[in-house]
């Protein structure tokens, strides 16, 4: 073989193998979804540690409010769920077990949605069971990094 020919042989094996490569990660479903699973404190009444955490609209009552501190600064979700509301606050619950769904398109994380709280179902990937309307984030203290919630 000319040595002109090896190098393309190479650069079309290269191109070849780059071309696998993608396709194998396609087929690979790069979009992924995980659980994570924490206890968190319950706000009832839409008071957090760090204040308030207002409703969407005028017309809407206080959120429940879930949180978990990381360092000095929270992580929370606030959503808007009558009959789950009423069902904490009968049991009388600080803590509840929360599991999101995490959404990683080609190993990044992107959003999350709540997948259940205190044993009830909310959703199963990207289907919604029960509307919540949540909304949340992070809350940042003193000089904390950003936080990776949920």
């Amino acid at each position: 073989m000319t040595g002109r020919r090896k190098i393309t042989l190479s650069y079309t094996s290269i191109a070849l193998l780059g071309i696998a490569a993608s396709g194998s990660l396609i087929w690979l479903n790069p979009d992924r979804v995980s659980t994570r699973k924490y206890e968190m404190s319950v706000a009832l009444d839409g008071k957090a540690p760090w204040g308030d955490v207002g409703p969407e609209s005028e017309s809407d009552e206080a959120p429940t409010v879930l949180y978990r501190k990381v360092g000095e600064s929270y992580c929370y979700t606030a959503f808007q769920l009558p009959k789950l509301r009423d069902r904490l606050e009968r049991e009388k619950r600080s803590l509840v077990m929360v599991e999101y769904n995490v959404f990683t398109t080609f190993g990044h994380e992107g959003g999350y949605t709540l997948r259940s709280v205190d044993g009830v179902p909310l959703a199963i990937g990207n289907r919604i069971i029960q509307s919540t309307r949540e909304f949340g984030g992070q809350v940042l203290m003193s000089r904390d990094e950003a936080l990776s919630c949920p």
